[in-house]
Protein backbone atom coordinates (compact mmCIF):
# COMPACT_ATOMS: atom_id res chain seq x y z
CA UNK A 1 0.00 0.00 0.00
CA UNK A 2 1.32 3.24 -1.09
CA UNK A 3 2.48 5.83 2.05
CA UNK A 4 -0.29 8.05 0.60
CA UNK A 5 -3.10 5.27 0.97
CA UNK A 6 -1.50 4.48 4.16
CA UNK A 7 -2.04 8.11 5.40
CA UNK A 8 -5.26 8.16 3.95
CA UNK A 9 -6.57 5.06 5.72
CA UNK A 10 -5.04 6.04 9.04
CA UNK A 11 -7.00 9.35 8.40
CA UNK A 12 -9.87 7.89 7.41
CA UNK A 13 -9.73 5.38 10.75
CA UNK A 14 -8.97 8.47 13.00
CA UNK A 15 -12.20 10.58 11.44
CA UNK A 16 -14.07 7.64 11.75
CA UNK A 17 -13.01 7.11 15.08
CA UNK A 18 -13.83 10.91 15.79
CA UNK A 19 -16.80 10.74 14.23
CA UNK A 20 -17.87 7.80 15.87
CA UNK A 21 -16.40 9.12 19.16
CA UNK A 22 -18.31 12.18 18.39
CA UNK A 23 -21.77 10.06 17.78
CA UNK A 24 -21.16 7.93 21.28
CA UNK A 25 -20.80 11.43 22.89
CA UNK A 26 -23.86 12.47 21.59
CA UNK A 27 -25.93 9.29 22.30
CA UNK A 28 -24.68 9.51 25.48
CA UNK A 29 -25.07 13.22 26.30
CA UNK A 30 -28.66 12.57 24.69
CA UNK A 31 -29.47 9.63 26.82
CA UNK A 32 -28.27 11.41 29.83
CA UNK A 33 -30.52 14.33 29.29
CA UNK A 34 -33.60 11.66 28.57
CA UNK A 35 -32.67 9.70 31.79
CA UNK A 36 -32.96 13.20 33.17
CA UNK A 37 -36.02 14.01 31.72
CA UNK A 38 -37.38 10.94 32.50
CA UNK A 39 -35.92 11.25 36.52
CA UNK A 40 -37.12 14.62 36.74
CA UNK A 41 -40.90 13.36 35.50
CA UNK A 42 -40.40 10.62 38.35
CA UNK A 43 -39.12 13.05 40.29
CA UNK A 44 -42.04 15.28 39.98
CA UNK A 45 -44.55 12.40 40.49
CA UNK A 46 -42.94 10.78 43.59
CA UNK A 47 -42.45 14.72 44.98
CA UNK A 48 -46.67 15.25 44.49
CA UNK A 49 -47.14 11.59 46.35
CA UNK A 50 -44.73 12.33 48.86
CA UNK A 51 -46.27 15.83 50.36
CA UNK A 52 -49.95 13.73 50.47
CA UNK A 53 -48.18 11.01 52.50
CA UNK A 54 -46.60 13.78 54.75
CA UNK A 55 -49.82 15.69 55.28
CA UNK A 56 -50.98 12.51 56.26
CA UNK A 57 -48.12 11.83 58.48
CA UNK A 58 -48.65 15.02 60.13
CA UNK A 59 -52.38 14.46 60.79
CA UNK A 60 -51.51 11.17 62.25
CA UNK A 61 -48.72 12.92 64.81
CA UNK A 62 -51.33 15.77 64.86
CA UNK A 63 -54.29 13.71 66.09
CA UNK A 64 -52.08 11.47 68.17
CA UNK A 65 -50.47 14.50 70.09
CA UNK A 66 -54.13 15.85 70.94
CA UNK A 67 -55.42 12.73 72.74
CA UNK A 68 -52.07 12.51 74.24
CA UNK A 69 -52.72 15.76 75.81
CA UNK A 70 -56.11 15.02 76.82
CA UNK A 71 -54.76 11.66 77.88
CA UNK A 72 -52.07 13.27 80.07
CA UNK A 73 -54.67 15.89 81.33
CA UNK A 74 -56.60 12.55 82.73
CA UNK A 75 -53.79 11.10 84.43
CA UNK A 76 -52.72 14.23 86.35
CA UNK A 77 -56.49 14.56 87.42
CA UNK A 78 -56.44 11.01 88.91
CA UNK A 79 -52.83 12.10 90.65
CA UNK A 80 -54.43 15.03 91.99
CA UNK A 81 -57.39 12.99 93.44
CA UNK A 82 -55.18 10.91 95.03
CA UNK A 83 -52.38 12.89 96.38
CA UNK A 84 -54.19 16.27 96.83
CA UNK A 85 -50.95 18.36 95.95
CA UNK A 86 -51.22 21.76 93.78
CA UNK A 87 -47.44 20.44 92.44
CA UNK A 88 -49.38 17.31 90.63
CA UNK A 89 -51.68 19.59 88.93
CA UNK A 90 -48.84 21.29 86.74
CA UNK A 91 -48.60 18.82 83.97
CA UNK A 92 -52.90 19.04 83.97
CA UNK A 93 -52.46 23.08 83.53
CA UNK A 94 -49.67 22.20 80.99
CA UNK A 95 -52.22 19.37 78.83
CA UNK A 96 -55.27 21.84 79.22
CA UNK A 97 -53.35 24.59 77.72
CA UNK A 98 -52.08 22.50 74.68
CA UNK A 99 -55.35 21.01 73.69
CA UNK A 100 -56.94 23.79 72.03
CA UNK A 101 -54.16 24.48 69.68
CA UNK A 102 -53.86 20.70 68.94
CA UNK A 103 -57.16 21.05 67.98
CA UNK A 104 -57.22 23.69 66.00
CA UNK A 105 -54.46 22.24 64.11
CA UNK A 106 -55.63 19.32 63.38
CA UNK A 107 -58.87 21.52 61.78
CA UNK A 108 -56.61 22.93 59.59
CA UNK A 109 -54.85 19.68 58.61
CA UNK A 110 -57.79 18.09 57.86
CA UNK A 111 -60.01 21.01 55.71
CA UNK A 112 -59.59 19.23 52.46
CA UNK A 113 -61.16 16.31 54.17
CA UNK A 114 -65.32 16.47 54.58
CA UNK A 115 -65.48 13.26 56.59
CA UNK A 116 -63.00 14.05 58.94
CA UNK A 117 -64.27 17.29 59.19
CA UNK A 118 -67.29 16.35 60.62
CA UNK A 119 -65.76 14.23 63.11
CA UNK A 120 -63.84 16.64 64.31
CA UNK A 121 -67.04 18.73 64.82
CA UNK A 122 -68.46 15.92 67.01
CA UNK A 123 -65.50 15.58 68.95
CA UNK A 124 -65.21 19.24 69.70
CA UNK A 125 -68.01 19.54 72.10
CA UNK A 126 -66.91 15.94 73.56
CA UNK A 127 -63.20 17.75 73.96
CA UNK A 128 -65.07 20.86 75.76
CA UNK A 129 -67.05 18.14 78.27
CA UNK A 130 -63.96 16.34 79.24
CA UNK A 131 -61.82 19.38 80.02
CA UNK A 132 -65.09 20.90 81.71
CA UNK A 133 -65.25 17.71 83.70
CA UNK A 134 -61.59 17.36 84.78
CA UNK A 135 -61.97 21.32 86.16
CA UNK A 136 -64.66 20.16 88.00
CA UNK A 137 -63.31 16.69 88.81
CA UNK A 138 -60.34 19.14 90.72
CA UNK A 139 -62.46 21.73 92.44
CA UNK A 140 -64.50 18.98 94.08
CA UNK A 141 -61.38 16.99 95.37
CA UNK A 142 -59.77 19.94 96.31
CA UNK A 143 -63.18 21.75 98.46
CA UNK A 144 -64.87 18.42 99.21
CA UNK A 145 -62.40 15.68 99.01
CA UNK A 146 -61.42 12.52 97.06
CA UNK A 147 -64.66 10.59 97.39
CA UNK A 148 -67.14 13.49 95.75
CA UNK A 149 -64.75 14.27 93.17
CA UNK A 150 -64.29 10.81 92.26
CA UNK A 151 -67.76 10.18 92.18
CA UNK A 152 -68.79 12.88 89.72
CA UNK A 153 -65.66 11.56 87.59
CA UNK A 154 -67.53 8.04 87.63
CA UNK A 155 -70.65 9.31 86.29
CA UNK A 156 -72.51 7.87 83.39
CA UNK A 157 -72.75 10.74 81.45
CA UNK A 158 -68.75 10.93 81.67
CA UNK A 159 -68.45 7.64 80.66
CA UNK A 160 -70.06 8.18 77.44
CA UNK A 161 -68.36 11.33 76.62
CA UNK A 162 -65.21 8.89 76.87
CA UNK A 163 -66.13 6.33 74.90
CA UNK A 164 -67.70 8.78 72.13
CA UNK A 165 -63.95 10.59 72.02
CA UNK A 166 -62.24 7.07 71.96
CA UNK A 167 -64.63 6.37 69.24
CA UNK A 168 -64.07 9.30 67.23
CA UNK A 169 -60.62 8.71 67.98
CA UNK A 170 -60.06 5.66 66.51
CA UNK A 171 -62.19 6.41 63.33
CA UNK A 172 -60.21 9.59 62.60
CA UNK A 173 -56.71 7.37 62.91
CA UNK A 174 -58.75 4.95 60.90
CA UNK A 175 -59.89 7.39 58.36
CA UNK A 176 -55.99 8.78 58.17
CA UNK A 177 -54.31 5.01 58.04
CA UNK A 178 -56.64 4.10 54.91
CA UNK A 179 -55.64 7.24 53.25
CA UNK A 180 -52.08 6.86 53.76
CA UNK A 181 -51.98 3.28 52.22
CA UNK A 182 -53.95 4.86 49.05
CA UNK A 183 -51.25 7.54 48.94
CA UNK A 184 -48.89 5.15 49.63
CA UNK A 185 -50.10 2.64 46.78
CA UNK A 186 -50.10 5.34 44.61
CA UNK A 187 -46.50 6.52 45.06
CA UNK A 188 -45.34 3.17 44.65
CA UNK A 189 -46.84 3.13 40.85
CA UNK A 190 -45.32 6.17 40.11
CA UNK A 191 -41.85 5.29 41.62
CA UNK A 192 -42.25 2.08 39.32
CA UNK A 193 -43.60 3.50 36.64
CA UNK A 194 -40.62 6.20 36.61
CA UNK A 195 -38.10 3.28 37.22
CA UNK A 196 -39.47 0.96 34.61
CA UNK A 197 -38.92 3.98 31.55
CA UNK A 198 -35.45 4.90 33.36
CA UNK A 199 -34.49 1.24 32.90
CA UNK A 200 -35.87 0.99 29.21
CA UNK A 201 -32.86 3.26 28.16
CA UNK A 202 -30.06 1.58 26.53
CA UNK A 203 -27.12 3.00 28.29
CA UNK A 204 -28.97 2.71 31.91
CA UNK A 205 -26.42 0.14 32.86
CA UNK A 206 -23.76 2.70 31.95
CA UNK A 207 -25.21 5.75 33.61
CA UNK A 208 -26.37 3.86 36.64
CA UNK A 209 -22.69 2.89 37.08
CA UNK A 210 -21.71 6.64 36.74
CA UNK A 211 -24.10 7.62 38.96
CA UNK A 212 -23.51 4.34 41.29
CA UNK A 213 -19.78 5.73 41.47
CA UNK A 214 -20.73 9.31 42.34
CA UNK A 215 -23.17 7.47 44.82
CA UNK A 216 -20.33 5.63 46.51
CA UNK A 217 -18.30 8.49 46.67
CA UNK A 218 -20.90 10.80 47.76
CA UNK A 219 -21.67 8.00 50.26
CA UNK A 220 -18.14 7.98 51.46
CA UNK A 221 -17.81 11.70 52.25
CA UNK A 222 -20.80 11.69 54.40
CA UNK A 223 -19.51 8.40 56.48
CA UNK A 224 -16.60 10.44 56.72
CA UNK A 225 -18.01 13.26 57.95
CA UNK A 226 -20.76 11.13 60.06
CA UNK A 227 -17.42 10.03 61.88
CA UNK A 228 -15.83 12.97 62.65
CA UNK A 229 -19.34 14.10 63.88
CA UNK A 230 -20.34 11.15 65.73
CA UNK A 231 -16.62 11.39 67.46
CA UNK A 232 -17.30 15.50 68.30
CA UNK A 233 -20.39 14.19 69.55
CA UNK A 234 -18.89 11.96 72.00
CA UNK A 235 -16.12 14.28 73.15
CA UNK A 236 -18.97 16.75 73.65
CA UNK A 237 -20.71 14.22 76.01
CA UNK A 238 -18.05 13.07 77.72
CA UNK A 239 -16.90 16.58 78.63
CA UNK A 240 -20.63 17.40 80.02
CA UNK A 241 -20.29 13.91 81.94
CA UNK A 242 -17.24 14.99 83.44
CA UNK A 243 -18.03 18.40 84.47
CA UNK A 244 -21.65 17.95 85.53
CA UNK A 245 -22.26 19.32 89.31
CA UNK A 246 -24.66 16.41 89.57
CA UNK A 247 -23.76 12.22 90.49
CA UNK A 248 -24.09 10.58 87.52
CA UNK A 249 -24.38 6.86 87.70
CA UNK A 250 -25.14 4.35 85.06
CA UNK A 251 -26.47 0.82 85.82
CA UNK A 252 -27.39 -1.84 83.82
CA UNK A 253 -29.96 -4.55 84.43
CA UNK A 254 -28.04 -6.55 86.89
CA UNK A 255 -27.93 -3.88 89.17
CA UNK A 256 -24.16 -3.49 88.73
CA UNK A 257 -22.86 -0.03 88.07
CA UNK A 258 -21.21 0.62 84.74
CA UNK A 259 -19.63 4.43 85.07
CA UNK A 260 -19.60 7.21 87.17
CA UNK A 261 -18.75 10.83 86.77
CA UNK A 262 -16.04 12.19 89.03
CA UNK A 263 -18.82 13.80 91.05
CA UNK A 264 -20.04 10.39 92.23
CA UNK A 265 -16.95 10.07 93.79
CA UNK A 266 -16.34 13.05 95.21
CA UNK A 267 -20.16 12.94 96.68
CA UNK A 268 -20.06 9.49 97.79
CA UNK A 269 -15.84 9.21 98.87
CA UNK A 270 -15.33 6.05 96.40
CA UNK A 271 -13.41 5.32 93.70
CA UNK A 272 -13.75 5.01 90.01
CA UNK A 273 -12.37 1.22 90.44
CA UNK A 274 -14.18 0.98 94.15
CA UNK A 275 -17.41 1.63 92.00
CA UNK A 276 -17.13 0.33 88.69
CA UNK A 277 -18.50 -3.82 88.61
CA UNK A 278 -20.22 -3.37 92.16
CA UNK A 279 -24.01 -3.68 93.05
CA UNK A 280 -25.13 0.01 93.21
CA UNK A 281 -26.54 -0.93 96.46
CA UNK A 282 -23.25 0.25 97.75
CA UNK A 283 -24.50 3.34 97.57
CA UNK A 284 -27.84 2.58 99.62
CA UNK A 285 -28.33 2.98 103.47
CA UNK A 286 -28.23 -1.29 104.59
CA UNK A 287 -31.61 -1.36 105.81
CA UNK A 288 -32.96 -0.20 102.93
CA UNK A 289 -30.90 -2.14 99.86
CA UNK A 290 -33.28 -5.06 99.94
CA UNK A 291 -36.67 -2.73 98.92
CA UNK A 292 -33.99 -0.83 96.08
CA UNK A 293 -33.47 -4.33 94.93
CA UNK A 294 -36.96 -5.02 93.90
CA UNK A 295 -37.85 -1.14 93.00
CA UNK A 296 -34.93 -1.37 90.67
CA UNK A 297 -35.80 -5.10 89.57
CA UNK A 298 -39.91 -2.88 88.82
CA UNK A 299 -37.83 -0.30 87.57
CA UNK A 300 -36.28 -1.99 84.02
CA UNK A 301 -39.48 -4.08 83.62
CA UNK A 302 -41.44 -0.74 82.57
CA UNK A 303 -38.70 2.10 82.53
CA UNK A 304 -39.66 6.30 82.89
CA UNK A 305 -38.07 8.95 83.11
CA UNK A 306 -38.50 10.61 87.12
CA UNK A 307 -37.56 13.96 87.07
CA UNK A 308 -36.35 15.97 90.63
CA UNK A 309 -38.24 17.47 92.65
CA UNK A 310 -40.69 15.08 93.67
CA UNK A 311 -40.79 15.47 97.35
CA UNK A 312 -39.71 11.97 97.63
CA UNK A 313 -37.54 10.96 101.09
CA UNK A 314 -34.37 8.78 99.83
CA UNK A 315 -31.17 8.79 101.36
CA UNK A 316 -27.88 7.68 100.74
CA UNK A 317 -24.74 6.58 101.87
CA UNK A 318 -21.16 7.22 102.00
CA UNK A 319 -18.04 5.25 102.44
CA UNK A 320 -17.46 5.88 105.49
CA UNK A 321 -21.31 4.88 106.69
CA UNK A 322 -23.22 8.07 106.79
CA UNK A 323 -26.30 8.61 105.43
CA UNK A 324 -27.62 11.88 103.79
CA UNK A 325 -30.75 13.21 102.21
CA UNK A 326 -30.95 12.77 98.73
CA UNK A 327 -32.39 13.89 95.53
CA UNK A 328 -32.44 11.55 92.90
CA UNK A 329 -33.81 11.50 88.90
CA UNK A 330 -33.87 8.70 87.04
CA UNK A 331 -33.54 8.01 83.29
CA UNK A 332 -32.79 5.24 80.85
CA UNK A 333 -30.85 4.58 77.76
CA UNK A 334 -31.10 1.91 75.15
CA UNK A 335 -27.65 0.31 73.89
CA UNK A 336 -26.74 -2.63 71.84
CA UNK A 337 -26.23 -5.05 75.34
CA UNK A 338 -29.54 -4.02 76.95
CA UNK A 339 -31.16 -1.39 78.92
CA UNK A 340 -28.95 0.35 80.79
CA UNK A 341 -30.68 3.30 83.56
CA UNK A 342 -28.97 6.59 84.34
CA UNK A 343 -29.48 7.97 88.16
CA UNK A 344 -28.87 11.83 88.88
CA UNK A 345 -28.13 12.31 92.64
CA UNK A 346 -27.74 15.31 94.77
CA UNK A 347 -27.34 16.18 97.85
CA UNK A 348 -30.14 18.12 99.51
CA UNK A 349 -29.01 17.83 103.45
CA UNK A 350 -28.65 21.82 103.39
CA UNK A 351 -32.15 22.64 102.14
CA UNK A 352 -33.37 19.90 104.03
CA UNK A 353 -31.94 21.47 107.32
CA UNK A 354 -33.43 24.99 105.85
CA UNK A 355 -36.79 23.81 104.92
CA UNK A 356 -36.90 21.83 108.56
CA UNK A 357 -35.76 25.26 110.32
CA UNK A 358 -38.49 27.08 108.14
CA UNK A 359 -41.67 24.64 109.09
CA UNK A 360 -40.62 25.11 112.61
CA UNK A 361 -40.46 29.07 112.63
CA UNK A 362 -44.16 28.18 110.87
CA UNK A 363 -45.37 26.61 113.45
CA UNK A 364 -43.50 29.05 116.41
CA UNK A 365 -45.41 31.77 114.32
CA UNK A 366 -48.71 29.64 114.23
CA UNK A 367 -48.28 29.26 117.72
CA UNK A 368 -47.60 32.80 118.98
CA UNK A 369 -50.90 34.12 117.04
CA UNK A 370 -53.41 31.92 118.36
CA UNK A 371 -51.57 32.70 121.98
CA UNK A 372 -51.44 36.30 120.91
CA UNK A 373 -55.56 35.74 119.97
CA UNK A 374 -55.88 33.49 123.33
CA UNK A 375 -54.14 36.99 125.33
CA UNK A 376 -56.49 39.49 123.22
CA UNK A 377 -59.65 37.36 124.64
CA UNK A 378 -59.05 37.19 128.16
CA UNK A 379 -57.94 40.76 128.49
CA UNK A 380 -61.25 41.81 126.56
CA UNK A 381 -63.22 39.50 129.12
CA UNK A 382 -61.18 41.28 131.67
CA UNK A 383 -61.33 44.82 130.76
CA UNK A 384 -65.10 44.86 130.17
CA UNK A 385 -65.75 43.27 133.72
CA UNK A 386 -63.75 45.52 134.86
CA UNK A 387 -66.11 48.34 132.99
CA UNK A 388 -69.20 46.97 133.70
CA UNK A 389 -69.01 45.39 137.73
CA UNK A 390 -66.60 49.03 138.77
CA UNK A 391 -67.25 51.54 136.56
CA UNK A 392 -70.59 51.10 135.39
CA UNK A 393 -71.64 50.62 138.59
CA UNK A 394 -69.99 53.55 140.47
CA UNK A 395 -71.39 55.63 137.72
CA UNK A 396 -74.71 54.39 138.07
CA UNK A 397 -74.77 54.86 141.84
CA UNK A 398 -73.18 58.59 141.08
CA UNK A 399 -76.54 59.00 139.04
CA UNK A 400 -78.68 57.23 141.60
CA UNK A 401 -76.99 59.85 144.04
CA UNK A 402 -77.95 62.61 141.89
CA UNK A 403 -81.21 62.15 141.34
CA UNK A 404 -82.02 62.20 145.05
CA UNK A 405 -80.08 65.47 145.03
CA UNK A 406 -82.55 67.12 142.58
CA UNK A 407 -85.49 65.92 144.69
CA UNK A 408 -84.48 67.61 147.58
CA UNK A 409 -86.68 70.61 148.08
CA UNK A 410 -83.44 72.65 150.39
CA UNK A 411 -81.03 72.49 147.62
CA UNK A 412 -83.47 75.26 145.31
CA UNK A 413 -82.05 76.17 142.33
CA UNK A 414 -79.53 73.89 142.68
CA UNK A 415 -81.67 70.47 142.09
CA UNK A 416 -82.51 72.00 138.53
CA UNK A 417 -78.52 72.01 137.84
CA UNK A 418 -78.00 68.66 138.86
CA UNK A 419 -80.50 67.04 136.68
CA UNK A 420 -78.83 67.69 133.72
CA UNK A 421 -75.62 66.13 135.80
CA UNK A 422 -77.68 62.79 136.15
CA UNK A 423 -78.73 62.43 132.62
CA UNK A 424 -74.96 62.51 131.87
CA UNK A 425 -73.82 60.34 134.56
CA UNK A 426 -76.51 57.95 133.21
CA UNK A 427 -75.86 58.05 129.81
CA UNK A 428 -71.88 57.70 130.54
CA UNK A 429 -72.70 54.22 132.53
CA UNK A 430 -74.91 52.95 129.46
CA UNK A 431 -71.31 53.96 126.98
CA UNK A 432 -69.31 51.99 129.78
CA UNK A 433 -71.52 49.27 129.37
CA UNK A 434 -71.88 49.26 125.69
CA UNK A 435 -68.37 49.39 125.23
CA UNK A 436 -68.09 46.30 127.79
CA UNK A 437 -70.52 44.24 125.52
CA UNK A 438 -68.32 44.88 122.59
CA UNK A 439 -65.24 43.95 124.16
CA UNK A 440 -66.82 40.83 125.71
CA UNK A 441 -70.55 40.27 126.66
CA UNK A 442 -70.52 38.74 130.06
CA UNK A 443 -73.91 36.82 128.15
CA UNK A 444 -71.75 34.82 126.61
CA UNK A 445 -70.20 33.53 129.70
CA UNK A 446 -73.64 33.57 132.12
CA UNK A 447 -75.85 32.33 129.59
CA UNK A 448 -74.34 30.82 126.78
CA UNK A 449 -73.56 30.92 123.24
CA UNK A 450 -77.14 30.30 121.48
CA UNK A 451 -78.33 33.31 123.70
CA UNK A 452 -75.42 35.42 123.51
CA UNK A 453 -75.79 35.13 119.47
CA UNK A 454 -79.12 35.83 119.23
CA UNK A 455 -78.95 38.87 121.27
CA UNK A 456 -75.91 39.82 118.99
CA UNK A 457 -78.12 39.08 115.88
CA UNK A 458 -80.74 41.33 117.33
CA UNK A 459 -79.06 44.34 118.26
CA UNK A 460 -76.95 43.98 114.79
CA UNK A 461 -80.17 44.01 113.20
CA UNK A 462 -81.36 46.87 115.06
CA UNK A 463 -78.47 48.95 114.44
CA UNK A 464 -77.89 48.10 110.67
CA UNK A 465 -81.15 47.92 109.16
CA UNK A 466 -80.37 44.61 107.48
CA UNK A 467 -82.98 41.83 108.63
CA UNK A 468 -80.48 39.26 110.40
CA UNK A 469 -82.14 35.42 110.95
CA UNK A 470 -80.91 33.36 113.87
CA UNK A 471 -81.83 29.70 114.10
CA UNK A 472 -79.70 27.24 116.21
CA UNK A 473 -80.53 23.44 116.23
CA UNK A 474 -79.18 20.71 119.22
CA UNK A 475 -76.77 23.18 120.86
CA UNK A 476 -76.77 23.25 124.16
CA UNK A 477 -77.04 26.32 127.26
CA UNK A 478 -73.02 25.73 127.68
CA UNK A 479 -69.98 25.27 125.77
CA UNK A 480 -66.63 25.24 126.51
CA UNK A 481 -65.22 28.90 126.83
CA UNK A 482 -62.43 28.86 124.12
CA UNK A 483 -65.50 27.58 121.12
CA UNK A 484 -67.95 29.82 122.27
CA UNK A 485 -65.74 32.66 121.84
CA UNK A 486 -64.19 31.17 118.56
CA UNK A 487 -68.21 30.85 116.84
CA UNK A 488 -69.32 34.16 118.77
CA UNK A 489 -66.28 36.41 117.22
CA UNK A 490 -66.50 34.52 113.67
CA UNK A 491 -69.97 35.33 113.68
CA UNK A 492 -69.49 39.12 114.85
CA UNK A 493 -66.72 39.30 112.09
CA UNK A 494 -69.19 37.92 109.14
CA UNK A 495 -71.90 40.20 110.07
CA UNK A 496 -69.42 42.73 109.96
CA UNK A 497 -68.84 42.58 106.68
CA UNK A 498 -71.69 42.12 105.94
CA UNK A 499 -72.80 45.40 106.71
CA UNK A 500 -69.70 46.94 105.58
CA UNK A 501 -69.38 45.32 101.88
CA UNK A 502 -72.75 42.69 100.52
CA UNK A 503 -75.49 45.58 100.00
CA UNK A 504 -77.64 42.76 101.23
CA UNK A 505 -81.17 43.34 102.91
CA UNK A 506 -80.79 40.27 105.13
CA UNK A 507 -78.47 38.01 106.68
CA UNK A 508 -78.62 34.73 107.64
CA UNK A 509 -76.73 33.00 110.70
CA UNK A 510 -77.34 28.98 111.56
CA UNK A 511 -75.59 27.19 114.56
CA UNK A 512 -75.67 23.22 114.63
CA UNK A 513 -74.50 20.47 116.46
CA UNK A 514 -74.30 17.26 114.31
CA UNK A 515 -72.61 14.30 116.78
CA UNK A 516 -69.59 15.87 117.82
CA UNK A 517 -68.82 18.65 115.18
CA UNK A 518 -70.66 22.23 115.38
CA UNK A 519 -71.11 23.87 112.25
CA UNK A 520 -71.83 27.29 111.58
CA UNK A 521 -73.05 29.20 109.00
CA UNK A 522 -73.45 32.60 107.61
CA UNK A 523 -74.54 33.82 104.60
CA UNK A 524 -75.99 36.97 102.54
CA UNK A 525 -77.51 37.44 99.08
CA UNK A 526 -75.94 40.51 98.66
CA UNK A 527 -73.48 41.64 95.79
CA UNK A 528 -69.98 38.45 96.20
CA UNK A 529 -67.17 38.62 94.72
CA UNK A 530 -64.66 37.24 92.56
CA UNK A 531 -61.38 36.30 94.12
CA UNK A 532 -58.85 36.69 90.69
CA UNK A 533 -55.16 34.74 91.04
CA UNK A 534 -53.78 38.53 90.76
CA UNK A 535 -56.01 39.52 93.56
CA UNK A 536 -54.12 40.85 96.55
CA UNK A 537 -54.74 38.30 99.76
CA UNK A 538 -57.71 38.60 102.26
CA UNK A 539 -57.78 40.91 104.50
CA UNK A 540 -57.16 41.18 108.63
CA UNK A 541 -60.52 39.78 109.51
CA UNK A 542 -60.71 36.87 107.10
CA UNK A 543 -57.52 35.80 108.30
CA UNK A 544 -58.11 36.27 111.66
CA UNK A 545 -61.28 33.63 111.28
CA UNK A 546 -59.32 31.18 109.32
CA UNK A 547 -56.69 31.51 111.92
CA UNK A 548 -59.24 30.84 114.90
CA UNK A 549 -61.05 27.96 113.51
CA UNK A 550 -57.88 26.64 112.59
CA UNK A 551 -56.46 26.53 116.33
CA UNK A 552 -59.70 24.80 117.22
CA UNK A 553 -58.86 22.53 114.77
CA UNK A 554 -61.59 23.62 112.58
CA UNK A 555 -62.27 23.61 108.24
CA UNK A 556 -63.01 27.65 107.60
CA UNK A 557 -64.41 27.84 103.82
CA UNK A 558 -65.66 30.98 102.15
CA UNK A 559 -67.79 31.05 98.95
CA UNK A 560 -68.89 33.69 96.97
CA UNK A 561 -69.28 34.25 93.11
CA UNK A 562 -71.14 37.60 91.82
CA UNK A 563 -74.32 38.87 92.42
CA UNK A 564 -74.96 35.55 94.17
CA UNK A 565 -73.97 36.42 97.46
CA UNK A 566 -71.36 35.21 100.47
CA UNK A 567 -71.32 32.07 102.51
CA UNK A 568 -68.99 31.29 105.06
CA UNK A 569 -68.93 27.94 106.56
CA UNK A 570 -67.06 26.89 109.55
CA UNK A 571 -67.09 23.41 111.05
CA UNK A 572 -65.30 22.97 114.81
CA UNK A 573 -64.74 19.86 116.57
CA UNK A 574 -66.89 19.78 119.75
CA UNK A 575 -64.87 18.17 122.79
CA UNK A 576 -66.35 15.55 124.18
CA UNK A 577 -66.80 15.67 128.25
Amino acid sequence: MPASDSVAAVAATTEHLERQSRAWSVLGFGMLALIGLIAAWTLREVYGADSWVDHTYEVMRTSEQLFSELQDAQIAVRGYLLSSEDSDLAPYHTAIAKIPESFRSLKNLTSDNPTQEQRLDALQPLLTSSINTFAETVRLRKNFGLEAADKARRTEQNRTVADRVLRLSREIQNEEYRLLRERLAIRRVRLWRGLGATLGSALLAVVALVLGTVQVRRAVKQRDSAYRERAESQSTVHALFEAAPQAIIIVDQGGSIIMVNPETERLFGYSLKELEGHPVELLIPEQLRGLHTAHRREYFANPQNRPMGLNLDLKARRKDGSEFPAEISLSSIKTPEGTLAVAFAADVSRRWVDEQAIREQREELRHLAGELMTAEDNERRRIARNLHDDLSQNLASIAIDLGKLATMDSLGGVARQLRPIQRRASEAADSVRRISHQLHPSILDDLGLKVALEEFCNDFEERSGIVTQFTSHNVPDYLPSELSNCVYHIAGECLRNVYRHSRSASAFVDITITGSTLHLQVTDDGIGFKREPSAPRSGIGIATMKERTRLLGGVFELKSAPEEGTRVEVQLPVPTR
